[in-house]
Order: C-alpha cells, then sequence, then structure tokens
C-alpha cells in the first residue's frame, strides 16, 4: 500500500500543468500573475527580470525566451530563476537596429530549444524565427554568434518551428515543411524541404504551427489572423489539423486528422505543444481540443489594447469554440502565453 501510495504520489508530480501567463500590466511592474488551468485559480509572483520584455515559450516546463527595445535576449527559467544570455540581436544575420527601432522586442517572432538547459547544460540548440522574411537562426551554449541558414533556405516566410529526436521541422503558411538535421554535428548538415500538397487554398491568410506528437508530424491551420473586411474584427473560427504522412520518403504527402485521441495541441506566442489529457490525476486538458492564445502580432500590434482578445478552446469534434479564461488581458509585447509545470512552484 505504501509503495502504491508513492508511486501515484510521483505520478502525480509530473502530469503536466498548463498555466496561462497573463500579460504584464502597467499598474503592477514586476508582478506576473499565471492562471491555472487545472484549477481555475491565479496565482501570483514577482519578476522583475521580466519587465518590459517580449516573452516566448520555448517548448519546456518554465522556460521563456525573452527581448527587450535594445535587442538584448535571454533564456530565463521561471521556477529556479536561472538566467542564460544569449547574443545580442546585432549577432543575427541581416539584423538592422535602425530599421529595427521600436519594434526590436519583436523581431524574433518564435524560438525553440531541443533540451531541457537545466539537465543539458551544453548541449541544447536555440532556435529562432528572425523576422522578415522570418527565416531561421540557431545557438549553441558558447557561441559568440548565431548561425543562420538563410542561404540554404528557399526565399519564403516561416511561421513556426518544432524538434524531434536531433532534427527541427520548420513550417511555411503554405503548409510545406523544412527539415533541419543536427544529428551528426553542432549545426545542420543540411536543410530538405518537403512539400505537404495541402492546397494552397486552404492555408491561405491562415496562422500554422508544427508539432512532432507519438510519430506523427502535425501542421495546424488556424484561421481569423486578420480583420474582416465586412466587420473589422479578428479572430478564430476554424483549425485543422494535417498530419504530414512519409516525410521521409520520396512521395510525402497529407491527410487531415479528424481525431486527436486524449491529446490537446497548445498554440499561440509560444511552441507548439501537444499534451495529453490525465484523467488520474486530472490535469485540467481535454483530449480533441486545441488551446490557442493571441498571436495575431500583425493584427494587434496596431490596435490600442494590443494582443490577447483571440483566445479560446477549439473542439476538434463539432468544431465549437470555448472561452479558458474569462478575464481580460492584453499587450503589445506579453499577451497571455502558455507555460507548462510539473510541478506547480507559483504562490
Amino acid at each position: 500500500m505504501v509503495a502504491a501510495a508513492v508511486a501515484a504520489e510521483a505520478a502525480a508530480e509530473t502530469v503536466a500543468v498548463p498555466l496561462l501567463m497573463l500579460a504584464e500590466e502597467e499598474e503592477k511592474k514586476g508582478i506576473r500573475e499565471f492562471w491555472d488551468l487545472s484549477k481555475g485559480v491565479t496565482y501570483s509572483m514577482s519578476f522583475p527580470e521580466l519587465v518590459g520584455k517580449c516573452c516566448l515559450g520555448v517548448g519546456f516546463p518554465g522556460w521563456l525566451f525573452t527581448a527587450d527595445e535594445q535587442g538584448h535576449m535571454n533564456l530565463f527559467h521561471l521556477f529556479s530563476r536561472s538566467l542564460i544570455n544569449l547574443p545580442d540581436m546585432d549577432m543575427l544575420e541581416g539584423f538592422d537596429y535602425e530599421d529595427e527601432k521600436g519594434n526590436c522586442a519583436l523581431y524574433v517572432e518564435k524560438a525553440v530549444i531541443s533540451l531541457d538547459p537545466l539537465i543539458s547544460k551544453e548541449d541544447y540548440v536555440l532556435a529562432l524565427i528572425q523576422g522578415y522574411p522570418r527565416t531561421f537562426a540557431f545557438w549553441r551554449p558558447g557561441s559568440k554568434c548565431f548561425t543562420s541558414v538563410s542561404e540554404t533556405v528557399p526565399e519564403c516566410a516561416y511561421s513556426d518551428i518544432t524538434w524531434d529526436d536531433g532534427q527541427f521541422y520548420g513550417v511555411d503558411f503554405w503548409g510545406n515543411v523544412i527539415i533541419f538535421d543536427f544529428r551528426s554535428g553542432n549545426y545542420p548538415m543540411s536543410a530538405r524541404v518537403v512539400r505537404s500538397e495541402i492546397p494552397p487554398e486552404i492555408m491561405r491568410g491562415n496562422l500554422v504551427y508544427i508539432v512532432y506528437s507519438m510519430g506523427e508530424l502535425l501542421v495546424i491551420n488556424r484561421d481569423g489572423a486578420y480583420e474582416d473586411d465586412d466587420t473589422g474584427i479578428y479572430g478564430a473560427k476554424h483549425f485543422h489539423v494535417y498530419n504530414i504522412n512519409d516525410i521521409d520518403g520520396t512521395t510525402p504527402s497529407y491527410s487531415e486528422v479528424k481525431d486527436l485521441g486524449n491529446r490537446a495541441l497548445f498554440v499561440g506566442n509560444s511552441a507548439t505543444v501537444a499534451a495529453v489529457e490525465h484523467l488520474a490525476h486530472g490535469n485540467g486538458i481535454q483530449g480533441n481540443h486545441i488551446y490557442y492564445t493571441d498571436n495575431c502580432t500583425d493584427t494587434y500590434f496596431n490596435l490600442e489594447q494590443g494582443g490577447g482578445k483571440d483566445m479560446g478552446v477549439y473542439n476538434l469534434l463539432d468544431g465549437t469554440i470555448v472561452p479558458h479564461y474569462t478575464g481580460q488581458s492584453y499587450h503589445k509585447l506579453t499577451p497571455p502565453l502558455w507555460i507548462f509545470s510539473k510541478q506547480l512552484s507559483l504562490s
């Protein structure tokens, strides 16, 4: 009985708990609030390290990529407060401070790490999708600059990037996939483009995400990223999920995924995450749902309140949308984003 209780407690501690890190509030300098999806409660904690910075989730519990208007960048861990200084933006190929002045904090649009820096201190890789035309740069601990791959990447705007088993997978706004292979060296030895053959009329004008889950490379399509010509309102109405088949073969294709089982997807201005519903310990996740936050940057940056409007939970089975957080949380640099915790340590 004791052994069973210990095992159950250990299992509970490893359950991924989604936290929604709410937007920075001007009147609460340094205080950040976190809404717990599993309990429906909000926690507050002081994080002066995040004041005035754009924050992006990088795919591992507690870790954030941060950038400020001076072009300084860091990796920061919320729970341990570990801080990793990155080379400044002027070490990114193509970055021009004068051109980006006033928008530096938003220059990096996605950031993903291959391993947890708390565990693999020297062995992880950081991948960035940087400014126009949204191309890629990579960094390893100890490097004084980034390695850009703009010369080997077809001229196209990329939307998202994910990592699995020694390879980064990027996706462009048409659903095509580019693969960066890190399995045989410090930097990608090859960059291979896979045409998904998803019809352009399906992808046009939408946001696109990518994640590797349970042996499947999934591409997620989200509409409503731009203001409607008739209503002047933006916001998601539909999501579509596609499995890119035979990614390593000679005839890649796609098939639409109608049923994710007990998996749920978390998308927005963070690394895309596939998480599993845990009925035994109640982590607040519902399978076959897509939990999304507002990363329609091109639209909300021109709005006085900023981003935070377009958030909700999409049911993949029936196409309905319900809210997850019912309060208001808006900001141009730091709209709400998903943070995962295996063990709540906020108070």
